[in-house]
């Protein structure tokens, strides 16, 4: 729905485009804003905003100067706070939206714009890979109406660094809004509103986004356009996730870093005098359309109902603890997965009559040999080395915070040795000698077990020893293999029954819906970079990082597809 303003009656009039709530500059002097629940037929007034001195702002506000503003956006709103979460892919502006709000609310006009952002916080250099955002920041802004405006700035997702780097933003700006929230007015997913169609990396921002986010959420979240017009904005819409398709969308071309620009043009001596004009007129157009977009946009923000934070980090925790889950279940999973392939094996070699004997002694030493599992020890975090063959317990009782990021862990852990020069994944642990990058941080620990027992049971060997014929014994042992292989099985169910609980819970309470979505999202990412740096020439290592990431998510995958399957198979009985 769209409200359009009457230039002569300042009344707002209903008008409808395809049934999707747009909110933009629809004419020189015509305002398009959200129907505020009151009917068609409510008709707004403009109000002239009140001149009020600005109050300083806290240490941790961004500065907005102490001289008496007047408010340069045109309609008021009445809540004295809002909570506001900016989040997005790297790269469309959301440090720069935070300037704008910053500015604006404060009452600065536009020839005194000025950078509000923490630098420190910032990486500065276009050039440099990832986020220009360190890591998230809040800013309380205090506006010229007395009002107060809190935004957390966060850094941008599809980091070029890669998916565990996403991973410690997440972590992040979960922990920032745990620190600085009680309650959320909404969350404005910043958009490139410059292209027809979404990208790869924007397709898995937003199901990153959908991952983070508890559909409990879904009336407060809000979708705005950067480097956006109305005339030249066509985005095909339906390329956005299902649950963000209704959700409200604003356009805007951010005039802060247009004047920002002007001004450095402007100091240049060689500067065109006509181009300098054409962009100040540019630039000014574009500052009322944005005030008049803001405007709307807080109209819209005032009528959302608060929602608690809490919902966003207690999901997040879910999300780690299915991770921790996956991650020990597939260390518990792989030694079992190979007695099963190598019982299985078994099982067809014991058809051919010739080879009897040889593979009784081959299944006899299988089923009595040294074997590790791994034990589970609560709350206690242990870095457990995963190297082919080795069962080391490195570290037990770590006192750092669980991770799941190996870099992260080699910082972290006294058993790797510490050599500058040697990358982090690439040191070496001076308890079982291996590399970082075979390391796991998991709440278990190897324990070795020798079963002595034979796995034939006295009923199979009664009937083995009265066999009369090579094909009599090879029956026996075919059963007992598949007898092997039904234990082995139950065992697995088991472990997945711990995964079960905590998927079906995030599942539930996610805006995604599906956890194994968002990592099928990520796979898909990750084989474009693969493919994108492997024609750039990327290094053999690099390429070598990006396989394994690969392979460590489809196994995660695989998990989770036999949670599903399992689940639905106790559900039909």
């Amino acid at each position: 729905m769209v409200l359009i303003l009457n230039s002569s009656s300042g009344a707002y009039n209903e008008s409808t485009m395809n049934d999707n709530r747009y909110y933009e500059l629809t004419a020189h002097n015509a305002l398009a804003t959200s129907i505020l629940r009151n009917g068609p037929d409510r008709e707004l007034t403009c109000h002239l905003p009140s001149v009020l001195t600005t109050p300083t702002a806290s240490a941790e506000a961004s500065a907005v100067g102490d001289k008496p503003k007047k408010m340069t956006i045109e309609l008021p709103w009445t809540k004295p706070v809002l909570n506001l979460i900016l989040i997005g892919e790297t790269g469309v502006g959301k440090t720069a939206f935070v300037n704008l709000l910053a500015n604006v609310c404060a009452g600065t006009p536009l020839e005194e714009f000025e950078d509000k952002i923490k630098q420190d916080n910032e990486v500065n250099d276009l050039k440099a890979p990832g986020s220009q955002t360190i890591k998230p920041q809040f800013y309380s802004i205090v506006c010229a109406n007395g009002q107060m405006v809190n935004v957390l700035d966060t850094p941008g997702l599809a980091d070029d660094r890669g998916i565990d780097v996403d991973n410690e933003h997440k972590q992040a700006i979960s922990y920032a809004i745990k620190q600085n929230f009680e309650v959320i007015d909404a969350v404005l997913i910043l958009l490139y509103g410059g292209a027809s169609r979404l990208t790869l990396r924007t397709g898995y921002t937003l199901n990153t986004i959908s991952s983070m986010l508890p559909n409990s959420i879904i009336d407060n979240i809000t979708c705005v356009f950067t480097s956006a017009v109305s005339l030249s904005f066509n985005l095909d819409l339906e390329s956005l996730p299902q649950h963000f398709l209704d959700a409200p969308r604003w356009l805007i071309d951010n005039p802060f870093p247009q004047w920002v620009e002007y001004r450095r043009m402007l100091a240049l001596p060689s500067t065109d005098e006509d181009l300098l004009d054409d962009l100040n007129e540019s630039v000014h157009r574009g500052y009322k359309r944005g005030l008049k977009i803001l405007s709307q946009l807080f109209q819209y923000l005032d009528n959302r109902k608060a929602q608690p934070a809490q919902s966003i980090f207690q999901l997040y925790d879910i999300s780690m603890e299915i991770e921790a889950h996956i991650s020990n279940a597939i260390v518990r999973i792989s030694p079992i997965e190979d007695r099963r392939t190598r019982l299985k094996k078994l099982q067809a070699d014991l058809q051919d009559q010739e080879h009897i004997m040889a593979v009784n002694e081959h299944y006899e030493k299988i089923t009595m040999q040294r074997f590790y599992e791994m034990v589970d020890t609560g709350s206690i975090h242990n870095v457990l080395c995963t190297a082919d063959n080795c069962h080391s317990n490195c570290l037990e009782h770590c006192n750092f915070p669980f991770t799941l990021d190996q870099e992260t862990l080699a910082k972290s852990c006294s058993c790797f040795e510490d050599k500058p020069g040697v990358a982090l994944l690439k040191r070496r642990c001076t308890v079982c000698d291996h590399l970082v990058e075979d390391h796991r941080q998991y709440r278990t620990r190897w324990v070795e077990d020798i079963r002595q027992e034979r796995s034939i049971d006295e009923k199979s060997k009664k009937y083995f020893e009265a066999a009369k014929t090579q094909t009599e014994m090879t029956t026996l042992l075919m059963e007992v293999a598949r007898k092997e292989i039904e234990d082995l099985e139950r065992d697995i169910d088991d472990f997945m029954a711990e995964i079960k609980d905590s998927y079906e819970k995030y599942n539930k309470l996610s805006l995604s819906g599906n956890f194994i979505r968002h990592v099928s999202s990520a796979i898909r990412m990750l084989e474009y970079t693969e493919v994108t740096i492997k024609s750039q020439g990327a290094d053999s290592e690099t390429l070598d990082k990006i396989a394994k990431s690969i392979k460590r998510l489809e196994k995660k995958v695989q998990v989770l597809e036999v949670v599903e399957k399992r689940g639905k198979a106790k559900l039909q009985e």
